[in-house]
């Protein structure tokens, strides 16, 4: 049974597998494949499509159009996107309008705000963009459109790398029960990984990153205002959303951007915050989450050194008595590994100075980094491979490739080989048994009573001295004398 077309829809068709459309519309290609797969792959539409706010569970049934044509209210607006996508659960409908680029074409902002404007006036939910272009979350959109026009329509970007990636670790990890639907995802994989697809990864930086390089090491103050800052961030957040797409793919596990809770929610803050950090510090760095990594992994840039570095931090092992010994439990993990350039900085509590020496140099000799004097046990370790750019820093394309490469090389040389510490489990103690003691005039806080004439005279133990003992004596009646355990006390 064909289901109905929604209302609102004056022409389109049901997105299909294999296209018939001429090689040359590569885009309307790329995009038919994908929408037809979401229809066939459920696993694979809620894993994409989830993150735009789409409804997709179980009993979901999901239709997807393209060459679609609206009735729209207003006969000036002639606005085509590239496709529809329809969910259906029960009677609630979610819709939303695609609108994707391939290659080198860019996203502008006058076609995503077109369409914007058509979805609030169908009270369609959401407009989905899809291109070359990468975003640090699907919320956070490479143009900067006016708030007031995502005040009823929900507005998300995804990057094809980011759409490949999710099929790679469905079909990777085996997640696609149905034999006929994992088929089906291995070969959108296959051609998007082709080069005729148009599908491409970051191949270089914007053309501000080199403004900035060069103001910023000749001492030039730069406002996080100016054009080289911003472009620059930009171009770094796009860096960063490639780079965790990358490892992804490379683990099969999930590889995301770490970031503070104003900044996931607020992008304009997460780049408002990174061009203040440039301006001021000359350097950008990102935390990356690896799944069941043994902490999280920095990655940053320094402009006036022209250094990139990738780092992970431990915390020491808190069950360890002496400083070699905490240092050597970070160091055995990482014997045969690739070390060159990688060095183990150690922090220690109070005021005592970080020490850092190459990680080689401290496998021979722990005490490489222990101060002299100390005795206290380290706080945490930090591994961290520093890497010297200098002329390839400046270039758009060398530190793109650069950093790409470096990443992976850190991440297999030391990121995958760490362990953080965990206590040992707790074992069963012998149960104690009470030792009979017997009182002597020695023993503390025994009390020895002599009765003479009514009254009760009283020695308490409180010193190991006989003589001393005999200055204690006080006088106490007998109605105050306590039995405990045939012993006589004071209270």
């Amino acid at each position: 049974m064909v289901p109905e077309k929604p209302t609102f829809l004056a022409s389109g068709q049901r997105a299909k597998l294999i296209p018939t459309m001429a090689d040359s519309k590569k885009e309307e290609r790329a995009t038919s494949s994908l929408l037809a797969t979401f229809m066939v792959v459920p696993i694979f539409a809620k894993d994409v499509l989830s993150n735009a706010g789409a409804p997709v569970g179980k009993r979901s049934r999901i239709e997807c159009y393209t060459e679609v044509t609206f009735k729209s209210l207003k006969k000036e607006n002639k606005a085509r996107p590239d496709g529809l996508i329809v969910i259906k659960n029960g009677a609630k409908t979610w819709t939303a309008l695609i609108e994707s680029k391939i290659g080198n074409a860019e996203l502008t902002n006058k076609q995503v705000e077109e369409y914007l404007g058509l979805a609030k006036e169908l009270n369609i939910n959401a407009v989905i963009s899809i291109s070359n272009q990468f975003a640090t979350t699907p919320t956070h959109h490479p143009l900067k459109i006016n708030k007031n026009r995502t005040r009823t329509v929900e507005l998300y970007h995804f990057s094809w790398l980011s759409i490949k990636s999710k099929a790679v670790l469905l079909t990777g990890r085996g997640l696609v029960d149905d034999p006929e639907q994992a088929f089906i995802l291995s070969e959108l994989v296959s051609y998007l990984e082709h080069s005729s697809s148009g599908v491409s990864a970051l191949t270089k930086m914007p053309g501000g990153w080199k403004d900035a390089c060069h103001s910023i090491q000749q001492g030039t103050p730069l406002s996080k205002n100016c054009d080289s800052i911003e472009c620059s961030v930009s171009g770094w957040h796009q860096l960063l959303r490639h780079l965790s797409l990358n490892l992804s793919m490379a683990i099969r596990r999930p590889v995301g951007i770490a970031l503070t809770r104003a900044r996931e929610k607020d992008p304009e803050i997460h780049f408002r915050e990174d061009c203040h950090l440039l301006s001021k510090e000359s350097k950008l760095d990102a935390d990356f989450d690896i799944h069941n990594a043994a902490s999280k992994l920095l990655f940053s840039a320094d402009f006036l050194r022209r250094t990139i570095s990738m780092s992970m931090k431990l915390e020491a092992p808190k069950d360890k008595a002496k400083a070699a010994a905490a240092i050597n439990w970070v160091t055995r993990q990482l014997k045969g590994a690739k070390l060159e350039g990688v060095f183990l900085r150690v922090y220690w509590p109070k005021r005592i100075k970080m020490q850092m020496a190459p990680l080689a140099e401290v496998l021979e000799n722990p005490s490489a980094v222990i101060p002299a004097g100390i005795t206290a046990i380290p706080k945490y370790f930090e591994i961290v491979r520093i890497v010297e750019l200098n002329g390839r820093f400046i270039g758009v394309k060398t530190f793109v490739e650069e950093s790409s490469k470096e990443f992976l090389k850190f991440y297999e040389d030391v990121g995958q080989q760490l362990s953080k510490w965990v206590a040992k489990a707790p074992k069963l103690k012998e149960p104690e048994l009470p030792v009979p003691t017997i009182p002597t005039i020695f023993t503390p806080n025994i009390v020895i009573l002599t009765e003479s004439n009514g009254e009760v005279s009283t020695f308490k133990n409180d010193s190991t001295q006989p003589d001393e003992l005999l200055h204690e004596a006080q006088l106490i009646k007998p109605s105050d004398v306590e039995h405990h355990d045939g012993v006589l006390s004071t209270g």
